[in-house]
């Protein structure tokens, strides 16, 4: 079997997102530590960051055993938080080797490509010589990510592989890499396509007409690459971005003087860099636990309702007047969208709604926001400690951790007008602003929707008496 081994990159410090996060005021139960915010110890969907990578890479034999083939690089601020999660069986899910566990020598990240040289430099004996998986640890692939496609693409076709996304329209590109294909007519047919270039600094936003394909945050190298990474690094030529476009643009895919690169698609990624795109992660993953569990409440019906209508309103004006001509119109637009490459297509397809109703404004998909730390074992996304981790649908409807539970400084004290005699202490207690410490780590929402399926009976007694009497002696003296 082929030699692999996976590196998981958490160099990227968290005081930009905590500067951010402490100018805005929200989430503010998020900070903590040296590094500000331990963006990999993150809770999503009941689990630590971390966690849904190691599920990501358990699902491929080659990467087994994880003390062997599995590493994490952090910088000097984070390295000691992580440690701590990799000790304790119960956060790390069966517990991560401390060992494994190493650091960049710096605060911050010295570009994606400077940090894979520092972990070859130091890396055991069994690593080098082999093929490395490389991923932005601070980032999520979305839910039931598994990275064996890529690494068995790797070592069965002795190629390169980066992964993709097609982006969604209206997705805004600034900050991520386009990946451009040779035949991105054929995407969506193929397994892998050939890269014939990368744009590093895309700008401008996604447009449904076309497939534009944005670099993942996930790529299998072969040793000759990490070799042109190395040298790239030791020359000081390589990007300085924390993010794998700059890698990735390192190897200069395409060239011809260079092996070739293969891009394989994924269904969605999520980055964890700032609060905008924390945000957006934290709605996904409420709204993925809402429709797989089935549920939806009556406004959010009236909500799709009112919006379809005013889509066919807008095609029925579009089309001059004529209702039957605005439903062809609806069905010719969607028909003009090429077919997006993916994965799962159910996946796909949430996905997909969902960034329609972000870019329309929807930000009411985020119940309970994003969580505490995985590492303190707080309240995590979607409610309660014990999530249903990284392949699970999530939370059932009605046992979310309310928003004013889950962050203490959302909420805003309402002082209600009292008469000028009789007054109330209500005020005086309620203008005290509550703290993160003092709100429950668990909720179960008085919902009773657990009690749904349970049998109404008809009630045994419809009059005034309340008690029943057992007593056969005491019965003979009752005078009702």
């Amino acid at each position: 079997m082929a030699q692999v081994a996976a590196l998981l990159v958490a160099t990227s410090s968290g005081r930009a997102l905590a500067n951010e996060i402490s100018a805005q005021n929200a989430y503010t139960y998020l900070l903590g530590g040296a590094d500000g915010v331990p963006k990999v110890l993150l809770g999503v969907n009941g689990q630590p960051v971390l966690n849904h990578w190691l599920a990501a890479i358990g699902q491929c034999s080659r990467l087994s055993p994880l003390e062997k083939r599995v590493f994490i690089l952090c910088n000097e601020n984070n390295v000691e938080e992580v440690r701590s999660w990799a000790a304790d069986p119960r956060l790390s899910a069966g517990g991560f080797p401390p060992e494994n566990v190493m650091s960049n020598g710096a605060v911050d990240s010295l570009g994606l490509a400077a940090d894979v040289a520092t972990f070859l430099a130091t890396a055991p004996a069994g690593v080098s010589g082999g093929s490395l998986l490389v991923a932005e640890a601070d980032t999520l692939c979305g839910p039931g990510f598994s990275v064996a496609r890529a690494v068995e693409h790797t070592v069965m076709r002795g190629k390169d592989t980066i992964m993709f996304m097609a982006a969604p329209e209206g997705m805004t590109l600034e900050g991520e890499a386009v990946v451009i294909l040779e035949e991105p007519d054929k995407a969506a047919e193929t397994s892998s396509q050939r890269v014939a270039g990368l744009d590093p600094a895309p700008g401008g936003v996604a447009d449904g007409a076309v497939l534009t394909a944005v670099l993942a945050p996930v790529a299998v190298l072969r040793p000759e690459a990490l070799e042109r990474v190395a040298a790239a690094a030791a020359a000081g030529t390589s990007s300085p971005s924390p993010t794998l476009g700059g890698l990735v643009a390192a190897l200069q895919p395409g060239h011809v003087a260079h092996p070739p690169v293969y891009a394989m698609p994924l269904d969605c990624f999520f980055r964890l860099s700032d609060l905008y795109h924390l945000t957006l992660s934290s709605n996904f993953y409420a709204f993925y636990a809402k429709e797989k569990a089935g549920y939806k409440g009556d406004a959010a019906k009236a909500l799709e309702a009112a919006r379809r209508l005013q889509q066919l309103h807008e095609a029925r004006t579009a089309a001059g007047g004529s209702a039957a001509a605005g439903v062809r119109l609806m069905a010719e637009r969607k028909a003009a969208r090429p077919p997006e490459p993916c994965v799962d297509s159910e996946l796909r397809q949430l996905y997909g709604e969902f960034y329609d109703s972000w870019n329309r404004g929807d930000r009411h998909h985020d119940l309970a926001a994003m969580a505490g730390r995985g590492i303190t074992g707080a309240s995590v996304l979607l409610g309660g400690s014990g999530g249903s981790g990284h392949s699970g649908g999530g939370v059932k409807a009605g046992s979310a951790m309310p928003l004013r539970f889950a962050d203490a400084s959302t909420r805003r004290h309402a002082p209600k007008e009292q008469h000028p005699v009789f007054t109330t202490t209500s005020n005086i207690y309620g203008a005290k602003a509550p703290n993160q410490v003092d709100m429950p780590l668990a909720y179960t929402a008085a919902s009773q929707h657990f009690t749904n399926t349970f049998p109404v009976p008809a009630p045994k007694n419809t009059g005034l008496v309340t008690a029943a009497t057992k007593s056969k002696v005491h019965k003979t003296l009752d005078d009702f």
